[in-house]
């Protein structure tokens, strides 16, 4: 490890409000996301990135310092780490509202072809047959062949 790297970190001394605010916005984020899923206007399985979020955000404004190592090691600026790390967080929510569309779909068609065959199946219950009900027992139709 790059000794420079670790002489910046110890050398950055966040304000209290450099601590406080992303806290804040983890914990409001975390409450948020609990409070959506009592309510049932969030699944739990798309809560799960939100928590995760929120729990890197609290790591985050613990240890201050870990971010400016992460950028160190990735030999990028601090903002360009923050970036980096929003754009896969917004990523990952892509990717994971693409599968929920694409499985919703899937089932969306395989519903519409199920209806159609219901469908199918009550209008020709509804059309009369030819055939009689019980063949040799007369069904009370008229023969209309005379």
């Amino acid at each position: 490890m790059n000794i420079s790297i670790i002489a910046e970190a110890n050398s950055y001394a966040p304000t209290l409000g450099q601590r406080i605010i992303p806290f804040l916005v983890a914990v409001v984020i975390a409450v948020t996301t609990v409070e959506l899923i009592r309510r049932r206007k969030l699944r739990e399985e798309h809560a799960m990135l939100w928590l995760f979020a929120s729990s890197v955000l609290v790591l985050f404004a613990i240890f201050p310092k870990l971010l400016i190592l992460i950028s160190g090691w990735l030999g990028v600026n601090y903002l360009t780490t923050l970036f980096l790390a929003t754009f896969s967080f917004l990523m990952l929510i892509a990717l994971g509202q693409a599968m929920v569309i694409s499985r919703l779909t899937e089932d969306l068609r395989q519903i519409a072809q199920r209806t159609a065959l219901l469908e199918q199946k009550a209008n020709e219950a509804k059309e009369p047959s030819d055939q009689p009900l019980w063949p040799g027992i007369p069904d009370g139709r008229e023969d209309s062949s005379d």
